[in-house]
């Protein structure tokens, strides 16, 4: 049974002057006004809680989040600045002020403490300067000297920032240790078990402060890390981010919000695509574009649980078989064209058996293809055209047209034909335009039923696909065709699409760069197709 984390209910009197109201809030729909002038007048106090969702709670799910009304696409339903930001558990030396990472000889350090800094002003900023002081407090500079592996003392920052809150933001402190740390769970584990030497008792012998933070609240600050983090892009490497209202999202792997972040590095999570009133808001804690097996164990490895979202319980996912194979690869001389999946849904490093023909292969043999296509995966030159094409030849014995590798490699082949200049698309034969167009349209059709909500692979598809069928309408007007306007204004609805999807990308992403470019060109349709705006 649901149990409303907030005592109140939808009451209709007015705040303000008690009398009853008519008029509802159109954010929430939660509360009532008698006057837009006793909104206006509330609004100073009724902003810090006014929000499209309720919060709810249970055993099985714990806090979560209900749509209070029809969320229209592309609306932004959270954001919020983080509780507390810093580096990654395992990372090469950052900068402890803007958390961009730093190369040998090309860095200083805090005058003060001796943690590296990209620039002077970078030693006071905010988010360093308790640790400064406990730094200070030890009674002599930390020194970093290993710049090209991951640095020990930099898996103790982030939940330092975490603990140190308790004195400098115990607001921000409180809101932190209501989150999930899942630390039974996580309790006798191989990453608890380095988490607790690498972390829990490195942190009061280095900082020597053996009385101020036990053992056990150390490790229950790191597993909230684990399990709440945020990787935040804006930076190279990527940071961390812990947020509040955010880290209440429950888990899908076809979620129906998505995320981006300000410059800022605040959160933003919005609706690709319409929410009805009463549906549960949810994100993906994982990758949506890897396969079953690997969303499941990275879901158990991270977040201590197992998934049962409709995606994982259907093993074909909605048919698109994106973690399947093919039966003939494992079958000398078999012409069955039969898919293979795990016999038991729920193990999938165990024996698989093909849905035509019901021969079955080990999972030992499974593995062994599927190790084989990561490693090439990661050793191939993507942006390479003919790197491409072999891959995907090589590979489509064994995986089927949808599986997350080909996926991957067909992304990466569809920014690249025609991609290398602005006017290179102008260049590639007709035949490999047409080519573009397909892979873009097939993986668009890929990502509306399985990842709706992945609004930067939609986005950045969404792209190309406008960009192709833009120079087709071109040669289409040259040579008098009249498909060309119809051609138009498929490029002009994707160009749209593209934008729409990338809207909430920082500047300093390439999504946004996309984006812009994206504005542009569909302004320059529009001119060509006669629409005003």
């Amino acid at each position: 049974m649901l149990e409303d984390e907030d005592s109140d209910r939808v009451v209709k009197i007015c705040p303000v002057c008690k009398e009853d109201a008519t008029k509802r809030c159109s954010r929430c729909a939660m509360v009532f006004y008698c006057s837009v002038e006793h909104q206006q007048q509330h609004w100073k106090t009724h902003k810090l809680t006014c929000n499209p969702f309720k919060i709810f709670s249970n055993e099985q799910f714990g806090r979560f989040l209900v749509a209070t009304r029809d969320i229209k696409a592309g609306e932004i339903v959270i954001k919020e600045s983080p509780l507390v930001h810093g580096p990654a558990q395992v990372t090469g030396p950052v900068c402890v002020g803007c958390l961009q990472g730093l190369q040998e000889n090309k860095y200083l350090e805090c005058e003060r403490c001796g943690w590296p800094v990209c620039k002077r002003s970078c030693q006071d900023h905010p988010a360093h300067r308790d640790e400064c002081k406990l730094t200070v407090g030890r009674g002599s500079k930390i020194s970093v000297k290993h710049f090209y592996v991951p640095h020990p003392m930099y898996q103790c920052l982030m939940p330092l920032r975490c603990l140190l809150l308790a004195e400098s933001d115990p607001v921000r402190w409180e809101s932190l240790l209501r989150l999930e740390s899942h630390d039974e769970e996580r309790r006798g584990s191989e990453q608890w078990r380095n988490d607790r030497e690498g972390v829990a008792k490195l942190i009061p012998r280095f900082f020597k402060c053996d009385s101020r933070w036990d053992e056990d609240e150390i490790l229950r600050v790191v597993g909230i890390i684990q399990v709440n983090g945020h990787e935040i892009p804006l930076t190279d490497p990527s940071s961390v981010a812990i947020y509040n209202l955010a880290s209440m999202l429950e888990h899908s792997c076809r979620p129906n919000l998505t995320k981006s972040f300000t410059n800022r590095g605040e959160i933003v999570i919005w609706a690709p695509n319409a929410i009805k009133r009463g549906d549960r808001l949810s994100i993906c804690y994982t990758d949506v574009m890897w396969t079953t097996g690997n969303r499941v164990e990275h879901l158990q490895q991270t977040k201590m649980f197992r998934c049962e979202c409709d995606r994982c319980n259907d093993p074909t996912e909605y048919e698109t078989y994106f973690s399947a194979l093919r039966c003939a690869g494992f079958q000398k001389d078999s012409k069955c064209k039969g898919y293979l999946l795990p016999v038991n849904k729920d193990e999938w490093k165990d024996d698989w058996r093909c849905l035509k023909c019901h021969k079955e292969v080990t999972g030992a043999a499974v593995g062994q293809i599927l190790e084989r296509a990561r490693m090439d995966l990661e050793a191939m030159q993507k942006h390479r055209e003919d790197h491409c094409n072999k891959y995907i030849k090589h590979y489509s014995k064994w995986l089927t047209p949808n599986h997350q590798y080909l996926v991957d490699v067909k992304i990466s082949l569809s920014q690249v034909i025609g991609g290398k200049a602005p006017e290179a698309i102008k260049k590639i034969p007709y035949e490999k335009l047409m080519h573009k167009i397909k892979l873009c349209q097939d993986l668009v059709a890929l990502f509306e039923k399985i990842c709706p909500a992945e609004a930067r692979a939609f986005g950045a598809t969404r792209f190309e696909l406008h960009a192709a069928l833009a120079e087709l309408a071109r040669r289409s007007t040259e040579s008098n065709n009249p498909a060309c306007t119809a051609q138009l204004e498929e490029s002009l609805f994707n160009a749209d699409e593209c934008i729409r999807m990338l809207l909430h990308e920082p500047s300093v992403l390439m999504e946004s760069k996309i984006c812009g470019q994206a504005r542009l060109n569909a302004q320059a349709l529009k001119s060509l197709l006669g629409i005003k705006d």
